[in-house]
Order: C-alpha cells, then structure tokens, then sequence
C-alpha cells in the first residue's frame, strides 16, 4: 500500500471526536424530545413510576408502583423500593444521599423536566420515589439529618481513632 493510501494518524483522533460531539448532541436531542413528548402530567409520572421498576430493577432492586395523592388526585406516582440494592451492598448513608438521591433528584429535574422527591428510609432501607413532588430544600429535609449507620465501612476507614 502506497503511503498516500495510508490513513492519516490524526483521522482516526478526529473521526473519534466527531463521534463523541455527534453523541453528545443526540443525547441532548433525545432529552428535549422526551420533555417536549412528556409534559408534567399524570399520565407522565405514572409513565416514570412504571418505566422506573421495569427498567431499574437491576439497579435499585425490586420495587413496585404505589398511590399517593397530588393536587387533591390520586395517581401512580410512587415508586416504592422494597429493599434498595444501593443502600443494602453500600451500607453507608452518605452514599445514599450523595451518590444516589441528590444526583437522581437533580438529574431527573434538569434533564427531563419532572420533579422527583427521593424519600429513604434508613430503618428498613426501603426507598419511595415520587415523581411530580418536588424535593425539601436540604436544610429542611430528614435524610441529611441521618446519622452514619454504626456498621458503615466508609465510616469506619474514614473516622481517626484518638489515642488517649
């Protein structure tokens, strides 16, 4: 092969990058058109709650949809996580909040237009998620106030031990 049949070195960099940017700009594209197709609506949060525990099973471990009321209605909206997978393997609180809740709520906000209000439970490690409730701002919401589980691994690696 002839050295001006050869691909140049840089091509396969920039072919590479155009695919990244043309990736980014789809998914971006995708996102507007799911919160153009899906309004806040009923019908939207109870799509979410059922898509939720199909898709997320994996995930977040099994779980169901739940009623709750909003707006004076009752609708489908929640989605009640029986045992959270996260939480159980993690064992760590911090975790929870800030590797699953707040990114989920944020990302759920910001990306696809539907207010999400994550509600764990650190007792029986069940979650409620609602969709179309806006979460408390953090100085008033109960999971920030939750103190480490006494058996967390993060916890303990972390904590200094006095020597006294």
């Amino acid at each position: 092969m002839a050295s001006k049949d050869k691909p140049r070195k840089g091509a396969k960099r920039y072919f590479y990058l155009g695919y990244l940017i043309n990736k980014d700009v789809n998914d971006v594209v995708v996102i507007r058109q799911i919160k153009m197709l899906l309004p806040q609506s009923q019908f939207t949060r109870e799509y979410f709650a059922a898509f939720t525990t199909v898709f997320f099973a994996w995930l977040i471990g099994p779980s169901e949809v739940r009623e709750s009321e909003l707006n004076g209605r009752r609708e489908k909206n929640v989605v009640y996580v029986k045992k959270c997978r996260f939480l159980e393997q993690s064992n760590c609180v911090g975790m929870c909040i800030n590797l699953c809740k707040m990114p989920s709520q944020a990302f759920i906000k910001d990306s696809l237009g539907m207010p999400l209000n994550m509600v764990p439970n650190f007792d029986d490690m069940s979650c409620e998620m609602i969709f179309g409730q806006d979460p408390p701002t953090p100085n008033d919401d109960p999971a920030l106030k939750q103190p480490c589980y006494k058996l967390c691994r993060a916890n303990q690696k972390h904590t200094v031990k006095s020597s006294g």
